[in-house]
C-alpha cells in the first residue's frame, strides 16, 4: 500500500495533467490511437510524481488501481 504523500502526489500530478496535457499526447493519439496515448499518459503522470518526490516502483499492476480510483 502506498503512503498518503505518495499518493497525494500521485492525485496532483494526475490533476495537473487533466488541466493541461501535454501536445505529445495529441500527437500519439493520432499516430499510434487512444489506448497507447492512455498508456503514455499514464507513464508521465507517473513520471511527474516521481520527480515530485513519491516513492512509486518502477513497474507494477497494482498502480493502475491506485490511479483510476
Amino acid at each position: 500500500m502506498t503512503g498518503k504523500k505518495t499518493k497525494a502526489k500521485l492525485q496532483s500530478a494526475f490533476h495537473e495533467m487533466k488541466e493541461n496535457p501535454p501536445k505529445i499526447l495529441a500527437k500519439t493519439r493520432k499516430k499510434e490511437g487512444a489506448a497507447q496515448a492512455e498508456r503514455q499518459r499514464v507513464a508521465i503522470g507517473l513520471s511527474k510524481a516521481r520527480q515530485a518526490g513519491a516513492r512509486i516502483p518502477k513497474a507494477g499492476g497494482r498502480l493502475k488501481n491506485m490511479v483510476e480510483g
